[in-house]
């Protein structure tokens, strides 16, 4: 059940942010570098995404399914299988009747800034994920639980929420193990610093 902290209209400075039709309502809660918000359009929806801004944006459905299309890529995005859009990379969804979604957006500046620090040098080129995330995996699911605990303390405005030292390691938690959890094109260096330190 996803706790809903407001209900606000997607204004024209953030209209990239989100793959959605900036006059819907969306309910939002942010934290850090990091965007948690829940969406249901009630309806078939079709909406093609262009150009996301500096933002990867998770879409975990709740309810229903969606057909995704992500550059040369189609799948079904079910209760099993989240999407995920990225910047640069054009994408089209078809939203079917009786769908809802979790939604995670994640800074593409903070994700890549920190991926940085972990490898200890600069990128050779953008970070870049596998658009389907297998909503099953261990990993994924922790990775899901740290968000979801980000939620609660936001919604339940708990005292961490006014530290930023503490939000700040939140973000560096969630980052961290999305960038384990989800395969990407520096997976392969990620596992084998984790192995060279072990």
């Amino acid at each position: 059940m996803v706790t809903v902290i407001a209900t606000v209209q997607i204004a024209s400075d953030v209209q990239s942010a989100l793959p959605f039709d900036r006059l819907e309502p969306v309910h939002l809660a942010t934290a850090g570098t990091i965007g948690v918000y829940y969406f249901d359009y009630g309806t078939d929806a079709r909406m093609n995404s262009d150009d996301l801004g500096d933002f990867y944006v998770v879409q975990i459905p709740l309810s229903g399914t969606a057909r995704i299309t992500s550059g040369a890529e189609e799948f079904d995005s079910t209760m099993s299988v989240a999407s995920i859009l990225q910047p640069g990379r054009s994408a089209t969804m078809q939203w079917h009747e009786g769908q809802s979604q979790l939604i995670i957006r994640l800074a593409r500046r903070s994700l890549e800034e920190h991926l940085q620090e972990i490898l200890g040098s600069p990128l050779g080129e953008p970070l870049r994920f596998e658009p389907q995330m297998e909503l099953g995996r261990p990993a994924i699911r922790g990775w899901r639980e740290s968000v979801e605990l980000l939620e609660h303390e936001v919604a339940n405005h708990a005292a961490i929420t006014a530290d930023s030292a503490a939000m700040e390691e939140f973000d560096t938690i969630v980052l961290s193990q999305f960038l384990s959890a989800q395969p990407n094109n520096y997976s392969a260096r990620l596992r084998s610093l984790a192995q060279s330190l072990t």
